[in-house]
């Protein structure tokens, strides 16, 4: 994992998780203007970087943000946001309740258990995708209308990282279906916001899978929306909600 950081660390401290196999920097591109009031840490999850080693699982992508907030933040966090497989590691993370982390944004989390073969024909898809430069196969348009994505919502796929080994995809997928909730998160202080689009079926119900578990919740389903709609094509609106709820931080 590489950390890149950015904006004054004076700043309340924002980390940002990104998307299952999914390149930092297009991440940074969409949220960069919250630079200019935070200082904002980009995790590059395992297998996602060029040189990096391959992908192992989400409590070992955990593992290295602890490490890293441990020894550059004194153990807090002000905030962590976390998209689609992000929100899930972000999961993990507040189970774990190593770093001190006051306010969590899920959004898009995934934590209804798929299985193996879901995670193999994934793999089959993006190995396609990756074969033909990112062009989305009908298989995965297909199974996108399961996340709640149209045909004109295919373009977020551009957010992908390109050069992932097939091993890494390999164990990132099958981690990302078969894992379930710590049910450790119900010692978790922080406060927790579930985002996702109303055509979303998969995060709802993770939505109802978490909210027995947590002690402080807010839930907000986005009108109209399918995963990562709202972060992608409605990029102003989403920031502003992201700094709404980072504005509440000590009220």
């Amino acid at each position: 994992m590489q950390f890149h950081a950015y904006g004054d660390r004076d700043n309340k401290r924002i980390l940002l998780l990104h998307g299952m196999l999914c390149d930092w920097a297009k991440f940074r591109a969409l949220l960069r203007p919250l630079e200019a009031s935070y200082y904002v840490i980009y995790p590059a999850m395992t297998g996602c970087y060029d040189g990096s080693a391959d992908f192992v699982s989400f409590a070992e992508e955990c593992a290295q943000i602890e490490a890293y907030v441990l020894e550059n933040l004194g153990g807090q966090l002000d905030a962590v946001w976390g998209a689609s497989q992000g929100a899930t590691v972000l999961t993990e993370l507040l189970a774990r309740n190593r770093v001190r982390v006051n306010t969590a944004i899920l959004d898009g989390v995934y934590l209804a258990h798929q299985g193996k073969l879901a995670a193999m024909l994934g793999l089959r898809a993006f190995l396609r995708m990756q074969r033909n430069g990112g062009q989305v196969s009908g298989a995965m348009r297909a199974a996108s209308r399961l996340m709640g994505l149209k045909k004109e919502d295919m373009a977020e796929f551009s957010l992908m990282y390109r050069g992932a080994s097939r091993s890494s995809m390999k164990a990132n997928l099958i981690e990302n279906y078969t894992y379930r909730v710590n049910e450790a998160i119900r010692d978790c202080e922080a406060e927790v916001h579930l985002w996702c689009g109303d055509r979303e079926p998969y995060a709802i119900k993770s939505h109802n899978l978490l909210k027995p578990l947590l002690r402080h919740y807010e839930e907000r389903i986005w009108p109209d929306a399918g995963h990562g709609v709202m972060l992608y094509f409605h990029t102003d609106e989403y920031l502003d909600a992201i700094r709404d709820v980072l504005g509440r931080i000590g009220e």
